[in-house]
């Protein structure tokens, strides 16, 4: 816990090493393998044991896929149980940055708001998915900031935070996604609320 203060959040990954074996016609044979899950990333304590709840499930269907291709085989032992903690560098959407060229593509559909004087891009992101403009939608206009100011943001401090997103959806009934990108679209939160609204956001860092 004092770690994720410090840092303002963290990843980690969990590793079991295991000892299988089987039994054949020649006698019993062994293998130890190592089962790794996906690196999670932590930011406030409430995620911690549903994250740890998440890696051991994949370690889990990795075990089971195991064995699954080599039939008979079975867990001897666990031999070891790594925790391996990864430097992270905070997750913040604050302000308006140029899409990578590869994202400039009208089929996309992706509206970058040019929030280019705060740090409340989440704000307008959301005012935006409830206020759809054909042309221009990326320009702030004087008809957005008054129409901002119906969304419920009170306690919610900006940029905005991951420990932000529940408190966000509960008072505006809406589910928020957060997707990153690297070449392609990974998730990186995803909305455990059942509203009528789904607000898909894209996080991206400048450089």
């Amino acid at each position: 816990m004092s770690l994720l203060n410090e840092k303002k959040g963290l990843k980690f990954g969990l590793t079991q090493k295991l000892r299988m074996k089987k039994e054949t016609e020649d006698g019993v044979i062994y293998r130890e393998p190592y089962f790794k899950s996906k690196a999670k990333t932590i930011t406030h304590p409430d995620m911690i044991n549903d994250l740890i709840r998440e890696a051991e499930e994949e370690i889990l269907n990795k075990i089971g896929d195991w064995i699954s291709e080599g039939s008979n085989w079975v867990i001897d032992l666990i031999l070891d149980h790594y925790l391996n903690i990864i430097e992270y560098t905070p997750l913040r959407g604050s302000s308006y940055i140029p899409l990578p060229k590869e994202l400039q593509n009208s089929m996309l559909d992706l509206i970058n708001p040019k929030n280019l004087d705060d740090n409340e891009y989440f704000r307008w992101c959301h005012n935006r998915k409830l206020n759809p403009e054909k042309k221009n939608p990326q320009r702030i206009t004087l008809k957005d900031k008054e129409s901002i100011k119906k969304l419920d943001y009170p306690g919610v401090t900006f940029p905005v935070q991951y420990r932000d997103y529940n408190k966000i959806e509960k008072q505006n009934q809406i589910n928020v996604n957060v997707f990153g990108y690297i070449g392609f679209f990974y998730p990186i939160h995803l909305s455990k609320e059942k509203n009528s609204i789904d607000l898909d956001l894209l996080y991206l860092e400048d450089g």
